[in-house]
């Protein structure tokens, strides 16, 4: 398995990222092409792939302008291989990739009833800080977690 950071030359897996998104997510709910590039570009885009170049999960950050923050905009792990570890794997190895960039502290969001993402994040050291009620539109709450980097 390895980390990597996509890059906008990378066509054949940023298709796979976002078909990934949509088994994820739905159509409304995922990260289209525009907002991927944009990650890639102006943000970070890390995934992590099988020793065949599979895609197993990926992870979308944006930068918090004026501060060495980042928000976590999207994590998710392919259907099929989920409960593995490898949403894990990933998550510490970006907290790496973060820390050699002088990332302080990572916000993200989740829904308060996905169990399995909020003890995955909490046993990273992510706090919820938060319940953000209707914060995706009328009765779509979130937790708002952090974890300190540095």
């Amino acid at each position: 398995m390895k980390v990597i950071e996509v890059g906008a030359e990378n066509r054949g897996l940023i298709k796979k990222i976002f078909n990934n998104e949509v088994e994820s997510f739905g159509v409304m709910g995922g990260a289209d092409m525009w907002m991927i590039m944009s990650f890639i570009r102006y943000g970070k885009l890390y995934v992590l792939l099988d020793e065949n170049n599979e895609l197993l999960s990926v992870a979308q950050f944006q930068g918090v302008l004026g501060k060495k923050e980042v928000f976590l905009y999207g994590f998710s792990t392919s259907l099929k291989e989920r409960g593995k570890g490898y949403g894990k794997i990933l998550l510490e190895e970006c907290h790496n990739k973060l820390k050699m960039l002088e990332i302080e502290k990572i916000y993200l969001t989740v829904d308060p009833e996905n169990i399995q993402a909020i003890n995955m994040y909490e046993k990273a050291g992510y706090l919820i800080e938060e319940l953000q009620k209707d914060e995706y539109g009328t009765g779509i709450d979130r937790y708002l977690m952090i974890k300190k980097l540095l």
